[in-house]
């Protein structure tokens, strides 16, 4: 099972369950079954046969009955049971506790982690990620090591910590190094590319994905054709895109992002009949995994859940002793506590709820100063923006146009050669335009200083003749200038440069 788990799963399946005719062989068989099945990648939706291990084992048993939740759990994952899965994880971890299976604890602390992650719990995940690293690294087992290792990086690629999280992608790369174990690296090289996506860039990025080893497992290969079309799309690069996504079999909780990155890529060609087709699809695909989601917090249900196996104990205390004076005697008094109790805990709950009123008052008022500031700072955007558009029309206004083939200048204003009026010039054009100026500088890295202010000079609507008199040039020398911009940004003779602008 541990080493090579597909034989494992050979033997089993040449055992008849009708021929195991005691409990706890078929107990044993399913547990082992449903190892075997997880550890060869099969995901298994039901829980009929698990569930027959789960009913067997107790507590005089408890590494059994650990593994048993365990693998509990993660059949409800796979059928999107989150809240079944949430129980049997915890059910999972109270037994491993009795134990000193290292890897059983190590395995139920990693699930946690996830769970935590998939509320957007990442400080949780990265605790339970780090405790379940180090009762690996404890046995010696690299393999999960790694993954606790990625796990707790990817937690810091979600929270933005760059450093951090590069330190645990190339330590999981150093750990398997000298491993062949595909998927391994396939995870490793894919979070590369991830950190380098989010960091935008995108050059790297591409290569991490394209280093990706296919695994032959139709969900992962398809993860890597959906991350290697997702950069593609937002560098631009449309045709590549669409071939990735073409590749792509089995999309999962892909869903959402592949049909938002085909409606992307039609929207750009203007078929938005086809765009609006995808749109819905991606509202679909997204309330099918929300329905899934736990909507309730895991913490709070760790918390329940102790409480009740608390509540189990004392019960179970009260039922021994019930037969004899003595008890009578005790449960009258703890009868005499717990009303007690229940009158101060109604007391603190209604304490509790008053105080939670107050909180909400005062987060009440924050918001509506937030709200305040917010607005003020809107206006003085707006105020920004308006004297920032008012100041290029007041230039392009009183500048003169240079006359065609000659070198003396007009009499009238002089030249502008204030760079303060460059800076103004860009910054309007990147508020009109959505950031022209950094976007075609990442599409188009050979443009220069000048072949952006040029460009921006265009999207103001300033003629040639004005162009070539603030930057105090001959008018052929704009006309060169934009004829090498056409060529730096791949146009042909029949498209119009102020046009392409326009609709970059």
């Amino acid at each position: 099972m541990q080493t090579t788990p597909d034989s494992s799963y050979h033997i089993l399946q040449h055992i008849k369950p009708t021929h195991l005719y005691s409990h706890s062989d078929k107990a044993l068989y399913a547990l082992l079954m449903s190892q075997a099945l997880d550890k060869n990648e099969i995901k298994v939706e039901s829980d009929s046969l698990i569930r027959i291990a789960t009913d067997y084992y107790t507590v005089k048993d408890p590494e059994h009955a650990g593994y048993a939740w365990f693998y509990m759990a993660r059949c409800a994952g796979n059928s999107g049971n989150a809240k079944i899965q949430a129980d049997a994880l915890l059910k999972a971890q109270e037994y491993a506790r009795m134990t000193t299976n290292y890897k059983l604890q190590g395995l139920v602390f990693a699930a946690k982690g996830d769970m935590y992650k998939s509320q957007k719990q990442t400080d949780s995940s990265i605790y339970y990620n780090k405790y379940a690293y180090r009762l690996f690294r404890r046995i010696g087992d690299h393999r999960n090591s790694i993954l606790c290792i990625l796990n707790i990086g990817r937690d810091y690629l979600y929270d933005e910590n760059f450093d951090s999280s590069l330190f645990y992608f190339q330590l999981a790369e150093k750990i398997a190094k000298n491993s062949n174990d595909t998927l391994i690296f396939s995870a490793i090289y894919r979070y590369f590319g991830n950190e380098y996506l989010k960091m935008k860039e995108y050059k790297k990025a591409i290569y991490y994905y394209h280093y990706v080893p296919l695994t032959h497992i139709a969900l992962y290969d398809s993860n890597k054709w959906f991350l290697l079309a997702n950069v593609f799309v937002k560098t631009g690069k449309n045709d590549s895109a669409v071939f990735y996504l073409k590749k792509m079999t089995e999309l999962g909780e892909m869903a959402p992002g592949y049909f938002e990155l085909w409606q992307n890529l039609y929207e750009k060609e203007g078929k938005s009949k086809e765009a609006l087709y995808f749109s819905k699809r991606v509202v679909e695909a997204t309330d099918s995994l929300y329905k899934k989601k736990l909507d309730v917090s895991f913490a709070g249900m760790e918390k329940k859940y102790r409480y009740n196996s608390l509540q189990l104990e004392n019960k179970n205390l009260i039922i021994k002793d019930e037969n004899t004076n003595i008890i009578l005697l005790i449960a009258l008094f703890w009868l005499s506590v717990i009303v007690i109790i229940g009158l101060l805990w109604r007391n603190r709950m209604n304490n509790h709820q008053l105080k939670i009123q107050e909180e909400l008052v005062q987060n009440e008022k924050f918001l509506l100063e937030k709200e305040k500031e917010n607005i003020k700072l809107l206006e003085q955007q707006l105020r920004m923006q308006n004297i920032l558009l008012s100041n290029v029309k007041q230039y392009r206004d009183l500048s003169i146009k240079r006359a065609n083939h000659s070198d003396q200048k007009q009499d009238a204003i002089s030249p502008i050669l204030n760079l303060t009026f460059y800076e103004e010039l860009i910054a309007s054009m990147d508020i009109q335009y959505h950031d022209i100026s950094i976007r075609l500088t990442i599409r188009f890295p050979d443009l220069t200083e000048r072949d952006i202010l040029i460009c921006c000079f265009l999207l103001a609507d300033f003629e040639t003749g004005m162009i070539a008199t603030i930057l105090e040039v001959k008018i052929e020398s704009i006309t060169k200038h934009r004829y090498r911009l056409r060529t730096k940004l791949g146009l042909q003779n029949s498209e119009n440069l102020l046009e392409y602008l326009r609709s970059f």
